[in-house]
């Protein structure tokens, strides 16, 4: 039990305190460096009663209109109606029930910071559907999506950083295993991100600009660009796609296939039942997809390079250029293929 005189204090000078310099007993409690129940132990051995019980507390003067006006209106939540009327939250939540005022709700609740609606580009939203296929987790709540990455890439925290800072914060740490923790909090326009089907929607595949800005962000966030090395033998560029998303590889191959870009047949890389050397054990199969022909290599770089944003594939990308001007390819005449509206 704690010993509640190790702090000497007068009824008087208690007093004082509570109705004088009209303190609540938190902040005599605060003042005098002891507990919030010690002061209420001294209020009662003293016999003296709190200035609600007493009628020295003023009453709110709060009408239902203005009520409604705070709460409804510039939607303030009643933390902040108290601290502009300057009484208890536990008082107002009192009025509000006397009211009969209906509470928004936790879909309506506010957000430390503020949530940006969508752009509603379909350029922009058919690369994050993309991009969220390949690498992002993303948790429905109450009234916002929880988009989540790990990875040990400082390029991926940045692109999850710069595809979302223009809507939301979106949080990064450190975690102890070396991996960086992104999460970023948007609000419902984003709800075209919960699909994790193996599929590319029909509405990406029917338009080139938009498939390719998909496969941009699906690369981005699976894919790969580099110089594959043959000992004695000109080495050369390669785009690789490898995921267990068999239905996706597939339709990824058949649209390049209608903008004559050629890739072998997709095939399994890793059979189930395959153990990484992390230790990691596929539940799946795991499909590839390649492109190494240099002059479909090269159709493909000019429809996807204005699409990638990943840094470390741009730089790859490069790589991958300087291998297919050393093999004969004239990368700087315009593409034929170049995109069209």
């Amino acid at each position: 039990m704690p010993t509640y005189e190790l702090f000497p204090i007068s009824k008087k000078e208690l007093k004082k305190l509570y109705f004088k310099d009209r303190l609540s007993m938190f902040q005599i409690a605060n003042k005098l460096g002891c507990t919030h129940s010690a002061i209420v132990y001294k209020f009662k051995k003293f016999d003296i009663k709190s200035r609600g019980h007493i009628g020295l507390t003023k009453p709110i003067k709060l009408t239902k209109k203005g009520f409604e006006h705070l709460y409804c209106e510039r939607r303030l939540s009643l933390k902040k109606i108290s601290n502009i009327v300057h009484r208890s939250e536990s008082g107002l939540e009192r009025r509000f029930k006397n009211y009969n005022l209906v509470s928004r709700g936790n879909k309506n609740r506010a957000c430390k910071y503020k949530k940006k609606d969508f752009s509603g580009d379909p350029i922009e939203k058919a690369y994050l559907i993309g991009f969220r296929l390949g690498d992002l987790n993303v948790m429905e709540g109450v009234s916002v999506l929880q988009i989540r990455c790990s990875t040990t890439i400082p390029a991926q925290t940045k692109l999850i950083k710069r595809l979302f800072t223009p809507y939301t914060t979106p949080y990064i740490t450190k975690a102890k295993r070396g991996t960086y923790e992104i999460v970023c909090l948007v609000n419902r326009s984003f709800d075209f991100l919960l699909s994790k089907e193996d599929k590319i929607p029909l509405w990406i595949t029917r338009n080139k600009k938009h498939f390719f800005s998909f496969l941009a962000g699906y690369s981005d966030a699976e894919g790969s660009f580099y110089i594959h090395k043959r000992k004695n033998k000109v080495s050369f560029g390669v785009w690789e796609i490898q995921t267990q998303q068999k239905n996706i590889i597939n339709q990824i191959w058949k649209n390049l296939q209608k903008y004559e870009v050629e890739s072998p047949l997709p095939s399994i890389s890793k059979n189930v039942g395959y153990i990484a050397p992390s230790g990691s054990k596929n539940n799946k199969d795991i499909w590839k997809i390649t492109v190494a022909r240099k002059y479909s290599l090269w159709k493909l770089i000019n429809s996807l390079s204005i699409y990638i944003k990943h840094h470390n594939k741009i730089k790859d990308i490069r790589r991958v250029r300087d291998n297919l001007e050393f093999r004969g390819v004239n990368i700087n005449n315009p593409s034929p293929f170049h995109l069209a509206a």
